[in-house]
């Protein structure tokens, strides 16, 4: 009885500890030194980046449509969680993004061209 008293004692512990976790809706692969537009359904705000000094976070959206789009700048590898509100009820949404230059760049963003330093490489 002691046994089954611990099993389930442990149990919920672990499950009241997933409620504090971050669980993406979306993983994101991008490389790093690079911007990319990652387009939503909604227009986002409160953004949170878990990082940042691996990525920096900023949205646009217009005032025709309910769409908007996030920007990522990615300075370095590693990963960073961006958490973000929507809608009348600030739903939230989780994007897990993935900074690594040895994985395929995620087909859903836009990379954008970026004028690289001349005189750094000197």
């Amino acid at each position: 009885m002691k046994k089954i008293a611990i099993l389930l004692c442990i149990l919920a512990l672990q499950n009241a500890c997933e409620v504090f976790a971050l669980t993406p809706q979306k993983t994101v692969n991008l490389h790093s030194d690079g911007v990319y537009v990652l387009s939503t359904d909604a227009r986002p705000k409160n953004i949170q980046v878990t990082n940042p000094n691996i990525l920096e976070v900023t949205s646009t959206s217009d005032s025709f449509t309910p769409t908007g789009q996030l920007i990522f700048a990615t300075h370095q590898e590693g990963i960073s969680y961006v958490t973000y509100k929507y809608g009348k009820t600030n739903a939230q949404y989780t994007i897990k993004v993935l900074i690594d230059n040895n994985q395929a760049l995620d087909p859903s963003v836009i990379e954008l061209d970026t004028i690289k330093d001349t005189n750094k490489n000197k």
